[in-house]
């Protein structure tokens, strides 16, 4: 399972991890992961092995990061080459990102059957690269099958752990210590926090207090000190944390959530139907968060507000315009409900153990 780098990229594998696990219980899974601190801590937490390779980015990276990039490569190579000789692997799954594109092209070579799980609408480097080669792909979105030219090409939608749907809302007050009968407002910038996204709710929190509402604020651990020392006195009623272990009990405390548009945010936000504003991440690859979260605003589950267009006034009005139209947030839920596909993991845990078993071809009806 070569996935990581990011949680978007994690959380997927670990979903389809999970899944196969369920019905091949004689299946062993071996992850393979970049030498990210959070990829390995994620999975000693989940109980999964995993190797580490030297794997590097290379889109919109600086010159002498270019530079060295081959190099790392090489060497990424070379230990998965050694991997592959020692596990003789029957399958490589890939969940898109940098981390995956070593062991897929390693697959393709030495004709392992391999599958790629792409959750963007616009599907990124490694799919686009590699998707002609591999043995499925899989992918969340139509509009995303119209940049790749794969072999077998499925809609399966995006792999998310059943996890996130546990707890109540009642558990979830408990937990984060919050009033029973106010609206809840949850503010996520991805794992590593947002500063552009905790600079507009740091200030806002200090103008206004919001009555009737708390707001749940997951600031990342490299702003978390500023913001709370920042939001000392604040007027509104905050909640910050620099990590939410138990993001299922923060989709069930939450009424309405800000959210960066990573494919794996938006997947478990439009699973638990919670009506959003995606603020998109300007510098993402290829421009695939704004892609996310337009696909979402044209079917009505969510409310789309630029990162160059943030400002306390926006956020101000945004928030008061949603509690003050309780059928909006209504029929948002029912939009963002309607457009999830809750079975992706498993659908592709059965076509990862077919292709595993039968060499590349879908043997059974999948």
């Amino acid at each position: 399972m070569a996935a990581g780098g990011t949680g978007g990229h994690l959380f997927p594998g670990i979903a389809i991890a999970r899944e196969i696990a369920k019905i091949d219980k004689s299946a062993e899974i071996l992850f393979i992961v970049t030498r990210k601190y959070q990829d390995k801590m994620i999975l000693m937490k989940e109980g999964f092995k995993y190797y580490a390779l030297p794997t590097k980015g290379l889109v919109g990276k600086k010159a002498i990061e270019k530079l060295v990039f081959p190099i790392f490569l090489m060497l990424a190579v070379l230990q998965f080459l050694l991997i592959v000789t020692l596990k003789k692997p029957r399958a490589v799954v890939g969940t898109g990102g940098y981390a995956s594109f070593v062991p897929l092209f390693v697959g393709i070579l030495f004709r392992i059957p391999t599958l790629i799980s792409e959750q963007d609408s616009y599907p990124g480097f490694t799919t686009r690269m590699l998707s002609r080669y591999v043995t499925q792909v899989h992918i969340a979105h139509r509009k995303a099958g119209l940049f790749l030219k794969a072999k077998k090409l499925y809609v399966t939608g995006n792999p998310i752990r059943n996890k996130i749907f546990d707890g109540t809302r009642a558990e979830a007050i408990d937990y984060f210590e919050l009033s029973k009968t106010k609206k809840t407002v949850l503010i996520l910038g991805g794992s590593h926090g947002a500063r552009s996204i905790n600079k507009v709710f740091s200030e806002i929190f200090k103008e206004h207090s919001f009555p009737g509402k708390q707001f749940i604020l997951q600031t990342g651990d490299t702003d978390f000190n500023w913001v709370k020392e920042s939001l000392q006195g604040a007027k509104a009623e905050v909640r910050i944390l620099p990590f939410i272990e138990k993001m299922n009990l923060a989709y069930a405390a939450a009424d309405l959530v800000f959210s960066r548009a990573g494919a794996l945010a938006t997947a478990e936000i439009t699973a638990t139907g919670i009506p959003s504003v995606l603020i998109p991440y300007p510098f993402a690859a290829s421009g695939h968060q704004e892609e996310n979260a337009r696909r979402l605003e044209r079917i009505g589950a969510s409310v789309v507000l630029l990162d160059k267009n943030l400002s306390t006034d926006a956020v101000f009005d945004l928030i008061n315009s949603f509690f003050s139209d309780t059928g909006r947030l209504e029929k948002m839920h029912n939009a963002a409900i309607s457009s999830c596909k809750r079975n992706a993991a498993k659908k592709i845990a059965t076509h990862v153990l077919s292709i595993s078993r039968s060499g590349g071809s879908c043997v059974q009806k999948c």
